[in-house]
């Protein structure tokens, strides 16, 4: 009863990030308009460690990073996730569309289910493979209309969906001996600075950022890169990585409807069909499974 219990608090965190999540592709563009994209996403994570910074001083979590084993995985989280995911994706949607941008991000699922289900032989029941396959035929299908043609920035957004298991991994295997705003304060006090060098060497002004982008740097900062971060660490420490990524792919739905709201971009009827296949991925997968390992 204590393991489902824990396992239905991961299933409602991911979807309650899932929800949130769905606005990152629209803040993350209309933050170019007055910003490059590195410095967009230095500026980011500046006011997303300051945040965390905020709520490890709130819970009073602190504890001795610095014993064997933790500062170097929490090294390879900065490396892996805080910087080189970001900055490929970042690269990648400046040139690409949003849409092509979400479709590639679906290779996530696959990529996790063949490093942490196949190579790590961490157990999946079948009836949650049957759900992972409906969410993904559901959001390449809501997505499908949105897709602009093959962009170079497509094969970047590949690479950094790719690698993205690895950083979930470590990430996961942390969560067990530091708290989430732990991994993430010092995630994003080392990832910052070395974002502005990034951006610097790529030859972007390091402007400070007008006041008409302050606010959707600020939403990204404490909610997307904030609030959404906690709540997946907390959510694949719980069901894993496969399963919540797997949940996390209704996000695609809410963008849709964020879309509609803020740029009044009409929803095919296509894209409206195809959501009850990611309802069901959603039933499947919130079943409890019938065999644990």
């Amino acid at each position: 009863m204590k393991k489902l219990s824990q396992e239905r608090t991961g299933e409602v965190i991911i979807l309650s990030e899932s929800i949130i999540w769905g606005l990152f592709p629209i803040l993350a563009i209309l933050s170019y308009s007055g910003l490059s994209p590195l410095t967009s996403l230095a500026w980011t994570t500046a006011i997303s460690f300051f945040f965390f910074l905020f709520v490890v001083i709130a819970r009073r979590s602190w504890n001795n990073v610095f014993q064997r084993g933790i500062f170097w995985q929490l090294l390879a989280i900065t490396g892996i996730t805080g910087v080189l995911f970001y900055v490929l994706f970042y690269i990648g949607l400046e040139h690409t569309s949003a849409g092509n941008a979400a479709i590639i991000g679906t290779a996530e699922i696959l990529f996790s289910f063949l490093f942490f289900n196949v190579w790590k032989k961490e157990y999946i029941s079948f009836k949650y493979i049957i759900g992972i396959v409906c969410m993904l035929l559901g959001v390449l299908i809501i997505l499908a209309p949105n897709f602009s043609g093959f962009r170079i920035g497509d094969i970047v957004i590949l690479l950094a969906v790719f690698i993205a298991p690895l950083g979930n991994y470590f990430q996961k295997s942390l969560r067990s001996k530091i708290s989430s705003e732990q991994i993430l304060f010092f995630r994003t006090l080392i990832a910052a600075p070395i974002l502005f060098f990034i951006a610097y060497l790529a030859g972007e002004s390091i402007i400070i950022p007008p006041i008409s982008v302050w606010w959707i740097l600020l939403v990204n900062g404490v909610v997307l890169f904030g609030i959404t971060k906690l709540l997946w660490i907390e959510s694949i420490f719980r069901i894993g990585v496969t399963k919540s990524i797997s949940l996390s792919s209704v996000s695609p739905i809410f963008t849709l409807i964020f879309a509609y709201l803020i740029f009044h971009d009409e929803p095919t009827f296509v894209q409206i069909i195809a959501v009850p296949l990611s309802v069901v991925g959603v039933y499947l997968l919130t079943r409890p499974a019938t065999h644990m390992s």
